[in-house]
């Protein structure tokens, strides 16, 4: 029990008041098993969970059928009664309260139907179709914010739903009496997890008259409407490759060349395999020019130093999780001026060193299980004085105790050289804080020197990444490692001195103090390969 961690909730209603009395759980995610309390009179819910586990917090409101998915957490997170984690539901205790009847009208009933995942995450705007049972299906229906879809029948009637599955085909999945209708939803559980609805879709622009809008270095805004975060692509031949959630509502900005933005269009995915979508613009892409009724311009865009999806791929074109490249580019554009990435210059310098720690394949923790013999010997200076035992380990089949073992050895301050210490002095140190984030942050040194800088970046976050260094793992965290470097170090004031391999030496002595030549040379390649991509 002592391994457990303390995790302090609290929900609120749609108008901010505590929900006391609510009947609430918390899982693993993906797990069946829940624990299942009451709040509290100021609606607080405290448990307990292991720590660095996705834990889900579920909710069952006055008169609903089921417990509800409302948050997902790392059971990490520091929270008390003092600064609680936050769960909000989206309807009023009087709205909960309340139960409508059914009222008939003309002979036609309403029966409401409610889908979520397999972890009961709920489905937004997603595909349903029903039929009178034995009958056709109906065109599509889509759930609404709640996930719910009316479904209306004649009284009396057996119907039928079917529900989109990642293959593309719907499936049967509720078969009820319609009765005299009912306002209360019957829950459909999908097979799958909300994951599996990744959707590609290629987007097609066009002008008002259906031609091409092929403008070189068009930029193109994407807005996620649920979430309010935005991604700029630039694209050159008037189309756009585009993976988005099924059921997610974007919005896209095309911008002319002057900076002025067209209508934003809305768009939503519905299959997961998609027929090219196409958006048509007010323009004449001949003359350049837009309708009579040109679209007010009430905000000036300065889109010309966001980092690009399309820059991102070719630097690492061997990534093919997009999401996990979306996740740090987000968190790289929402802060390029405070970041000090605000110039071209500046982010090739930048990407360049990420990808130098990184890796080829963007790496959040260093991969020791993967080390031969060879990486022993060439790359830590312990087993170059102790060859021998670069064969065993090496030769461990296990992967944990691999990394253990070398990490134990290689990287505990007894076994290093006065001036490469890293802070390691306590037994299991060297495992504890391998290489993590897009820095690669090694050693408990390294780990609080990243600690100390952290709430002065990010002053209203609680911490701990001593007491918890797998959170660096995590995509915000891994990308912020590098930015303590860059920012900590003003490694930017190197960076506008210019295209040179002198000041990409400068930069790369920032970022590691102990590069050997052979780590200099690799990374003035990497800026050749950078400074084309971010020009």
């Amino acid at each position: 029990m002592s391994n457990l961690v303390t995790i302090t909730a609290q929900f609120y209603d749609k108008s901010g008041t505590h929900f006391n009395q609510l009947n609430v759980q918390s899982r693993y995610q993906g797990s069946s098993k829940a624990n299942t309390q009451q709040t509290d009179s100021n609606g607080f819910f405290v448990f307990q969970a292991s720590p660095n586990r996705r834990v889900e917090l579920l909710a069952k409101p006055p008169n609903q059928k089921d417990y509800i998915v409302f948050k997902t957490i790392d059971s990490s997170i520091l929270s008390s009664k003092d600064n609680p984690i936050k769960v909000q539901l989206p309807k009023t205790i009087d709205e909960y309260k309340q139960v409508k009847q059914p009222t008939p009208a003309k002979g036609i009933v309403s029966t409401f139907f409610k889908v979520v995942d397999r972890n009961g995450k709920i489905m937004k705007n997603f595909p349903v179709q029903s039929r009178p049972k034995g009958k056709g299906n109906s065109p599509d229906k889509f759930t609404d914010d709640q996930g719910i879809v009316e479904v209306k029948s004649s009284p009396n009637r057996d119907i039928e739903v079917l529900v989109l599955t990642s293959n593309d085909q719907f499936v049967l999945k509720s078969s009820v009496n319609s009765a005299s209708g009912s306002s209360q939803p019957i829950l459909i559980k999908l097979d799958e997890p909300y994951a599996n609805f990744l959707s590609r879709s290629m987007i097609k622009i066009l002008d008002r008259d259906g031609r091409a809008y092929v403008v070189e270095k068009t930029n193109v805004e994407m807005l996620i409407v649920e979430s309010g975060k935005k991604q700029l692509y630039s694209i050159s031949n008037g189309k756009l490759a585009l993976e988005s959630m099924v059921g997610q509502k974007l919005e896209f900005i095309v911008y002319k060349p002057d900076g002025k933005p067209l209508k934003p269009q809305p768009y939503m995915t519905t299959r997961i395999k998609n027929n090219p979508a196409e958006l048509y613009l007010d323009v004449d892409v001949t003359k350049g020019a837009t309708a009579p009724n040109e679209p007010e311009i009430n905000k000036t865009v300065t889109v010309d130093i966001l980092i690009t999806m399309e820059q991102m791929q070719k630097m690492w074109p061997a990534v093919k999780n997009v999401e996990r490249i979306k996740i740090i580019l987000d968190e790289l554009n929402d802060g390029l001026i405070n970041y000090k990435l605000d110039t071209r210059l500046r982010q090739a310098h930048f990407m360049a060193q990420v990808f130098a720690e990184s890796g080829y394949l963007f790496s959040f923790r260093e991969n020791i299980a993967a080390y031969t013999e060879k990486n022993l010997l060439d790359n830590m200076g312990y087993y170059q004085k102790n060859r021998a035992e670069a064969k065993i380990d090496a030769a461990i089949k296990d992967k944990a105790l691999k990394e253990k073992t070398i990490c134990n050895k290689a990287y505990m301050d007894v076994n290093r050289a006065k001036g490469r210490k890293l802070g390691n002095v306590i037994d299991g140190d060297g495992y504890k804080y391998i290489g993590r984030g897009l820095k690669q942050l090694t050693g408990r040194y390294n780990y609080k020197k990243f600690n100390e800088f952290y709430p002065k970046a990010w002053p209203n976050e609680n911490l701990n990444f001593i007491e918890n260094p797998e959170l660096i793992e995590q995509p915000k965290y891994a990308a912020r490692t590098a930015l303590v470097y860059w920012l900590a170090n003003k490694l930017y004031n190197y960076a506008d001195e210019g295209f040179t391999y002198g000041v990409v030496d400068k930069i790369t002595k920032g970022v590691n103090a102990g590069a050997t030549s052979k780590m200099i040379e690799d990374r003035r390649s990497f800026f050749d390969k950078s400074k084309n991509i971010f020009q």
